[in-house]
């Protein structure tokens, strides 16, 4: 099976029908529209897979619908989970950006000095938190902003951190 990303995350329920809020993790969600089916992982690592029934755009809100969730109330059981979907299937890239999987085990670098490894992420209110650990296996949120954030190389694993000090 093809290598699944952490696309989108689901959110709380929309209208009556069923439908639930969908934050994706990048400014162009047009693929979701193009998708058939969806492997939904809860926080304890559950997988389901779902066949989607509908997607829509309501303004700037992307709005899911998943077969055999009818009603709010069964769609608030999908509140918090994550939207995996197949490689091939993700949002295509624009220079510069990355998939979010691809950071996790890279790690953090300022002036040539190895400060961090990323261990994970979480969607923040302004940007994804990467979730660092240090050698002295204390454990940090980073924002992947420009501020914090500077060169990323996949080849050599390694983001540069812009601000050291956030690790303090």
């Amino acid at each position: 099976m093809e290598e699944l990303l952490w696309t989108a995350t689901v959110k709380s329920p929309f209208g009556i029908s069923g439908e639930v809020k969908i934050h994706p993790h990048n400014d162009d969600c047009s693929y979701l529209g193009k998708l058939k089916e969806v492997i939904l992982r809860a926080k304890d690592g559950a997988e389901q897979r779902l066949t989607i029934q509908g997607f829509r755009m309501m303004g700037s809100q992307a709005l899911m619908k998943f077969e055999g969730f009818d009603d709010p109330e069964t769609a608030r059981a999908l509140n918090g989970q994550h939207l995996m979907v197949e490689r091939s299937k993700a949002a295509p890239l624009k220079k510069g950006q990355y998939y979010v999987a691809d950071l996790i085990g890279c790690t953090l670098v300022h002036e040539g000095k190895a400060l961090a490894e990323v261990v994970s992420s979480m969607d923040g209110a302004q940007a994804v938190l990467l979730e660092v650990r240090t050698a002295e296996d204390q454990l940090y949120m980073v924002p992947y902003l420009k501020e914090y954030i500077g060169e990323v190389d996949l080849q050599n694993r390694t983001i540069e951190l812009k601000t050291p000090w956030i690790l303090s």
